[in-house]
């Protein structure tokens, strides 16, 4: 965690703020500029449409709930930005006139929105003496001090879980905490004071626009001779991959610009679980633009993933191999057999595994494939800018206040961020809880499971697990293989596969590997349970049989095994469900079991939890 933050913090973006005009700058100029000190890495984008008035909702119902109202402490203003903090689950600083307000938190312990004043707020809360606030009677105030009631002089302290604006006697320090018994009061965050203004302009975005006009020209420029730089070098088709968030649309227009409508296919992946407005929004802007749209449809491919491995999480993500990685490489390979230059929105800023990328990079997951981004080195506010300069049409899920598109159910996802979401497409959460809940039922996982979406991971982070009541282990994931030996003998037991056992299905996907078909000696069937009698006792022997066994019988058809096969050897078996090797074809190369993502996470899974029977070899 230390590693990640160092690495977000030295590829901090840097945004400034006209003093003067009162609106952000993606670069320094003139004499009244501050540098916005945001939480790294201060993607900061702009608070709009519909998550414009979240945001006010939530601090107007703060400031209510202590009697009385925000006005002349926080001003409504027309350029607003927002940044993602470290928090349990989603909060957002506020950033307006220059400083940062406050925190716009999803609490997941109470499934509610919460407002956490800061800096400017908190001064303006002591000083007028509204909203919850304490003064004290102490010298000095620091982090994780507990503030006895004898030391409070005057307060208006809330009866429900609400935060607290703090100050020292002299003002000198100010604070926030929350409510302990007795009346005392423990300290969050504390900070020295420092000079807090209102600002007296409110220009809009179009006014930032214009002014930010030569410098996004130059990063257009920049970005377009990249394009066509990278374009000679490699002399390979161009795909764009159009995921319908705002980073592809503008990576799709810059592509554009440089190399014209001709030259360039654009794909999209259909997940079969992205939102239905984001589908709809990529047909008509392709269809507005005159675009050769791809689609990689991964149909129910998810589905059928989660009748075998159960919910994806954060650490045992099958869901991108089998929903994304798989359909996507199979329509590339189709369409551009001997490669292709793929242009894609990705931003160092987003993550520390982006930051850490180079700009262009091969595809470990799609053969052939050299991927390339042009604006790896902009930040959330440069996209914003441009779209607006350009008139781009941008997805409307981004005026919901949704940061990242995508997978409507994404484990990386925050539950704020569901919550969000609920306003577009109630609909489709009420069918993934009801997923969920029939799921954590029939395995005995608890309400907190649920309420906390710890479905998110495999093994829960302390942070959240802090929250819940109880967090069982969960092994409920992955296909059930189980095995165990008998001298030579190897007795793999099944429940609930996907496929109907059988003898030839099992043989034919033994036949992949040469080495793993030099070892069989036999192989019988008994009820659930399958057999196998072995040339030599050897551990990577049976690893490669078990993956066999998944393969046969918790095929989810994603394909990717015939992504990977050098000689086209393997199809669907129409007639008994999962995949066919055609044994002429195929040249025992064993390629085929080792890219089986439902083998690969079912089995990753199990090293991770220590199986014993790994342990029976030594």
């Amino acid at each position: 965690m230390a590693s990640a933050y160092k690495t977000l913090e030295r590829v901090r973006a840097k945004l400034y703020w006209d003093l003067r005009e009162n609106f952000p700058l993606a670069f320094r100029t003139g004499n009244l500029v501050t540098t916005l000190h945001l939480t790294p890495p201060g993607d900061a984008y702009p608070v709009v449409g519909t998550f414009y008035r979240h945001v006010f909702n939530v601090i107007r119902d703060y400031f209510e709930s202590s009697g009385s109202s925000f006005e002349g402490i926080i001003p409504k203003r027309k350029t607003i930005l927002a940044n993602k903090v470290q928090y349990a689950d989603l909060a957002v600083e506020i950033v307006i006139d220059s400083q940062v307000v406050g925190h716009i938190i999803y609490d997941i312990a109470h499934s509610r929105w919460r407002f956490r004043p800061l800096y400017s707020t908190v001064y303006k809360m002591i000083e007028k003496e509204t909203g919850f606030f304490a003064k004290t009677s102490l010298p000095r105030l620091s982090r994780g001090f507990v503030i006895k009631s004898g030391d409070i002089v005057s307060a208006n302290l809330p009866k429900s879980d609400e935060y607290i604006a703090l100050a020292s006697r002299d003002y000198r320090y100010l604070g926030v905490g929350v409510l302990l018994k007795n009346r005392r009061i423990y300290v969050l965050k504390s900070w020295t004071r420092t000079p807090y203004g209102n600002l007296e302009g409110d220009p809009n975005w179009s006014k930032v626009v214009s002014v930010h006009r030569q410098y996004l020209e130059e990063k257009k420029e920049e970005a377009v001779s990249f394009i066509r730089s990278i374009y000679e070098k490699y002399k390979l088709p161009v795909v764009i991959s159009f995921s319908g968030g705002k980073d592809s649309l503008v990576t799709l227009h810059l592509v554009l610009e440089a190399l014209g409508n001709e030259k360039v296919t654009v794909l999209f992946n259909n997940t079969g679980i992205e939102f239905p407005e984001t589908v709809e929004y990529v047909k008509k802007t392709a269809d507005f633009m005159g675009l050769n749209l791809i689609i990689a449809n991964a149909g129910e491919a998810f589905w059928r993933g989660f009748s075998v491995m159960g919910p994806p999480a954060r650490d045992f993500r099958w869901c991108c191999k089998v929903t994304k990685f798989a359909p996507t490489a199979r329509v590339l390979k189709q369409i551009f057999p001997d490669g292709a230059l793929s242009f894609v929105g990705q931003r160092k800023f987003e993550s520390v595994l982006r930051a850490r990328s180079p700009r262009v990079w091969q595809n470990a997951w799609l053969p052939g494939i050299i991927a390339a981004s042009p604006i790896h080195e902009w930040t959330a506010l440069d996209v914003w800018l441009y779209i607006f300069m350009e008139r781009l049409p941008l997805n409307p899920l981004y005026y919901y206040g949704l940061d990242r598109l995508g997978c409507w159910l994404c484990p990386a996802s925050e539950m704020g961020e569901f919550e969000l979401a609920k306003s577009v497409r109630r609909d489709l959460y009420e069918r993934w809880e009801k997923e969920l809940e029939s799921f954590a039922l029939s395995h005995s996982l608890g309400r907190d499971w649920l309420r906390l979406g710890l479905w998110r991971w495999v093994k829960v982070p302390k942070d959240i697990s802090r929250l819940a009541e109880s967090v069982q282990e969960d092994n409920a994931r992955g296909a059930t293989v189980s095995w165990h030996l008998l001298d030579s003998m190897v007795v793999f037991k099944l429940e609930n596969p996907r496929q109907v056992p059988t003898l030839t299905k099992l043989q034919n996907l033994s036949h992949t590997s040469k080495e793993l078909l030099e070892s069989i000696e036999s192989i019988s069937f008994d009820e659930k349970e399958i057999t196998v009698k072995l040339t030599r006792r050897d551990k990577s022997i049976v690893e490669q049989l078990e993956r066999v066994v998944i393969r046969a019988f918790y095929c989810v058809e994603c394909l990717e095994c015939a992504n990977w096969c050098p000689r086209g050897a393997i199809r669907l078996d129409k007639e008994r469900g999962g995949i066919l090797v055609l044994e002429d074809n195929c040249i025992q190369c064993g390629i085929c079991n080792a890219k089986c993502p439902i083998a690969e996470y079912t089995l990753k899974l199990k090293s991770s939890k220590a199986d014993k029977q790994s342990r029976s070899f030594n």
